[in-house]
């Protein structure tokens, strides 16, 4: 270590210790020699320009902004994480190359930027592409360096945490979590009562800056150096099984546990590497999260609402206090049908009941208990024997009990219009014909005015034009658009798209393109309708009983307005390219044609060619477009006469 950084940290321990003696009252030296200690301090600290943050000359300046301010992250989207809670997912995601694992803070993203040594901006993560502007509060969280000692810009990403012993012993009465109480006290307005949440920073990446150290454990010790707390982790595990069970120990150590963590987190140690895998709208793709737990959050019940299917059977939705779960806010989950919610939440959910919610596999919010009500009262939100109305049309709801024993709420109504909005929005949906410009909002609208009835109405809104054009937010260019789009729609149609149209329940378009291997025109399909369709794969009981018991009498009167697109017999497997099967590729550098180099390694797989990792006398080409990069892989390959091509050439080896 330095001369000069070993002094400093030796004068801000000395400094600190006999601080804290004065301020209890026995002070171990004069004033005049702990101001010549503080005095060297500073000098070595403006000579260094190394600064850590417990340093006994950073005076704290709070301000108080009017608001906090939106700021666009100028360098890279700060992207979330991959997630599974499946090892083998983890074992195949690091597959043969260097990785290393760390814990998976649970906080609040926070990125900071350096110009010139000094902090400059600090943000939170938001949407990923913008967040907002924290810098006011970030300058008073003691653990984040005001300047650290190098001239380039510096962009480092981390997260603000409250620490499990500050929270027990500050603001848990106030907040359900640390998470949410980071969250909350990083966006005060004024700094001085932010500075008193005792929030934290753990950096966990250094996304700019340093540019020559590639490996990411050797840039997290660069951080370590300039004074940040970094994330606790481990780099030199065997296997992924091994690495979680260090990590499972350390989590357990009071010196690693004190701050929330809800996962670990795999990533590849190398920044080039990591770099030209790319990205999705979700995630880089050089980490993946591994979650060991779906975390619990308590809150209230506070109304029970119902959804409208197509097929007119009402799927009971939860209303409960807002929550924060992964950093998005939730206020409603699904209890899928009325046995769950029965099961669930006891025989009459009532106002202000206990629930906990959690996101099934990360995503998807769910009720897991409740503390059941079975006795009627006078808060009662729903009991099962009273009237309800269906939300959609008034009619009263029908609670039916399926073969297998499921209650359903059902609106038994055929003219309801809840019903027939669903309809055609899967008809004219992704799942059904796809036709573009016409939202569910202006669905309602036509079932409103009374211009559609049933399904084929669509095809006759022609006859409303005139009177179409004159309603308030269409117009001629708005109503011209989607006539076109609904009459395009009636021209070779997919036979497998129309089927899943319709709605006959279990049939999406996995299964009806199943189907239509075998019956490829409306007629024959309709011919098939009353066989025996378990035979098909994926085909069971239910699929069967639903095909056949469907009413296909409106379906048949929309397929002769359609014209259907030209049967495949069969579908032709596509031939290896000769170019590319059983030759070996090297693929460095960044992509232009494919989003990430993963896409172009399934290509060439597919073709019947080898995508490897590193050059050797067995390859055949390496692709790079830049032929002339002095990287060593194009080295290794001029050295051995392999050929460097470019995407393009490529391209044209595949046809």
């Amino acid at each position: 270590m330095d001369r000069n950084i070993y002094r400093i940290k030796e004068l801000i321990n000395l400094l600190n210790k006999y601080t804290k003696f004065y301020d209890e009252g026995h002070p171990e030296i004069s004033d005049l020699e702990w101001d010549q200690l503080y005095f060297e301090l500073k000098t070595l600290e403006e000579q260094t320009r190394i600064i850590y943050p417990n340093s006994p000359t950073q005076k704290i300046n709070f301000e108080v902004i009017s608001a906090l301010s939106k700021v666009k992250h100028n360098y890279k989207p700060m992207l979330s994480l991959d997630k599974t809670k499946e090892v083998k997912d983890i074992e195949k995601f690091v597959k043969g190359h260097d990785w290393m694992a760390m814990f998976k803070l649970d906080g609040l993203s926070c990125r900071l930027t350096y110009n010139d040594g000094k902090l400059i901006r600090a943000e939170t993560r938001g949407n990923g592409i913008e967040g907002e502007d924290i810098t006011h509060n970030a300058l008073v969280i003691p653990s984040i360096p005001k300047f650290i000692p190098i001239k380039e810009e510096v962009i480092i990403d981390g997260e603000i945490l409250c620490r499990w012993d500050d929270f027990n012993m500050g603001l848990s009465d106030q907040y359900a979590h640390p998470r949410a109480l980071a969250s909350g006290s990083i966006r005060l307005l004024s700094s001085k009562e932010a500075a008193s949440r005792r929030l934290t920073f753990v950096a966990w990446d250094l996304i700019k800056g340093c540019e020559d150290i590639d490996f990411f454990f050797w840039r997290l010790e660069k951080l370590d150096d300039w004074g940040f707390f970094t994330v606790p982790r481990i780099g030199d595990a065997e296997t992924v099984k091994d690495a979680i069970s260090i990590l499972d120990s350390m989590k357990n150590d009071e010196i690693y546990c004190e701050f929330p963590i809800d996962g670990y987190v795999f990533r590849f140690e190398s920044k080039e590497y990591s770099e030209s895998l790319g990205k999705t709208e979700h995630h880089w793709n050089y980490a993946m999260a591994f979650k060991f737990y779906d975390e619990e959050y308590q809150t209230e019940l506070l109304d029970i609402e119902w959804s409208m299917g197509r097929t007119g059977i009402l799927t009971p939705i939860a209303i409960f206090k807002p929550i924060e779960i992964d950093g998005t806010i939730i206020e409603r989950a699904s209890l899928h049908n009325v046995s769950v919610m029965r099961e669930t939440l006891g025989l009459y959910p009532d106002l202000y009941q206990p629930i906990w919610v959690y996101k099934a596999n990360m995503i998807i919010p769910q009720i897991s208990r409740a503390i059941k009500n079975n006795v009627p009262h006078d808060h009662i939100i729903f009991a099962y024997d009273q009237w309800i109305p269906c939300p959609c049309c008034g009619k009263p709801i029908e609670f039916i009990e399926s073969d297998t024993g499921v209650v359903n709420a059902i609106c038994g109504n055929p003219l309801c219009e809840g019903k027939l909005e669903n309809r055609i929005d899967h008809y004219l949906g992704k799942k059904g014909l796809d036709v573009k410009g016409i939202s569910k909002a202006t669905i309602g609208k036509l079932i409103d005015w009374g211009w559609v009835g049933y399904l084929s109405d669509i095809y006759l809104l022609s006859m409303n034009k005139e009177e179409w054009i004159k309603k308030p937010g269409f117009g001629a260019t708005s109503v011209n658009k989607i006539l076109n789009a609904i009459e395009d729609s009636k021209h070779n149609v997919k036979l497998d798209a129309f089927i899943s149209a319709i709605g006959i329940p279990l049939v999406g378009r996995t299964i009806a393109k199943e189907i239509t291997k075998y019956y490829v025109t409306w007629s024959d399909f309709r011919d098939a309708v009353g066989g025996d369709w378990t035979e098909f794969e994926g085909f069971g009981p239910e699929i069967s009983k639903s095909i056949n018991s469907f009413d296909y009498a409106e379906a048949d009167d929309i397929a002769g307005m359609l014209s259907f697109a030209t049967p495949e017999s069969s579908i032709e497997e596509s031939t290896p390219a000769a170019a590319i099967k059983d030759k070996i590729f090297v693929i460095t550098g960044s992509l232009v044609n494919y989003k990430n180099r993963n896409l172009l390694k399934t290509e060439i797989e597919s073709l019947g060619g080898k995508v490897v990792d590193s050059i050797s006398s067995k390859t055949n080409y390496l692709i790079n477009n830049n032929i002339n990069s002095t990287s060593s892989k194009n080295k290794k390959a001029k050295e051995l006469g392999i050929p460097i091509i470019t995407e393009e050439e490529y391209l044209k080896m595949k046809v």
